[in-house]
């Protein structure tokens, strides 16, 4: 897949080499939440580890966007749950934002989903945060009452144990054929 701009990109699964460069995609990208007074702290957190994105990238069902040059400028971090398919950090480096690569990988990952025999993707993320949960409803995911699943709930309740602001986050699916 290619985007438009000035300089091309692409999706491919991640390698186990990408990992390194990868938390840093995912610090520049939650500096966006310092425009959310309430969420500032979140520009604060530590990113993905290296070697636990290695851990998900030898489950086979993660993806990174890279520039034409090689430079890794996105990624989709996933993992199995039984059929369903958990959606644990999609971050896009905020000079690369704005391009459709955001929607890029989580199509990708849907595809994959899809082809693999998953019955849906699950996600946690933030219910009024634009670029969060209104992003995903666009691409078909709805949110989850977390009564229908235990495991989203437990996800829910240890990120608010962690400093998520309560009632922020929501679970969101998006079931597969």
């Amino acid at each position: 897949m290619s985007g438009h701009g000035e300089t091309d990109w692409s999706i491919r699964l991640a390698r186990a080499g990408d990992a390194d460069a990868l938390p840093a995609i995912e610090r520049a990208a939650a500096t966006m939440f310092e425009r959310i007074e309430a969420l500032r702290h979140i520009a604060a957190q530590e990113p993905t580890p290296a070697e636990r994105l290695r851990r998900y990238f030898a489950r086979g069902h993660c993806l990174v966007a890279e520039a034409d040059t090689g430079t890794p400028v996105g990624f989709i971090a996933t993992e199995p749950f039984g059929r369903e398919l958990h959606v644990w950090e999609l971050s896009v480096h905020p000079d690369w934002q704005g391009r459709g690569i955001g929607a890029a990988l989580l199509r990708g990952c849907i595809i994959d989903a899809g082809n693999s025999r998953f019955t849906a993707i699950t996600l946690t993320t933030f219910d009024e945060v634009p670029w969060n949960a209104p992003f995903y409803r666009r691409l078909g995911f709805v949110d989850r009452d977390t009564a229908d699943n235990a495991r989203l709930a437990q996800e829910l309740a240890r990120e608010e144990a962690h400093g998520m602001p309560p009632g922020s986050r929501v679970a969101m699916v998006r079931d597969l054929p």
